[in-house]
């Protein structure tokens, strides 16, 4: 089945938050983590079930190099990211998030 992916607003934001970030830690790094973030967003659309379960219906996938991790769901034929944390986070903080989408 071709999945396509739904990137949540409040992702972008957590995104621009990390690479702004990274970016003045050394400059390219930001752009380095951009490219891995859509990495990972490639490992999840080649295969979506492939990746922990955090609560039912809410998986997770790490970037690889750096200390965040990307959370979604699978409706039907689409893959919604709903969550860039800092690896740092308990997955309370999505818990939380999760109740105001």
């Amino acid at each position: 089945m071709a999945f396509k992916i739904i990137v949540k607003p409040i992702v972008w934001w957590d995104l621009e938050e990390a690479i702004t970030w990274y970016e003045s830690e050394r400059s390219g790094l930001g752009w380095d983590f951009f490219i891995h973030f859509e990495e990972a967003k490639e490992r999840v659309l080649a295969n979506p079930n492939a990746y922990q379960i955090i609560i039912p219906g809410v998986r997770r996938i790490l970037i690889r190099k750096f200390p965040y991790k990307i959370f979604y769901t699978i409706s039907e034929n689409s893959i919604f990211l709903i969550g860039l944390i800092h690896a740092k986070r308990s997955n309370a903080f999505i818990r939380k998030r999760l109740k105001t989408l």
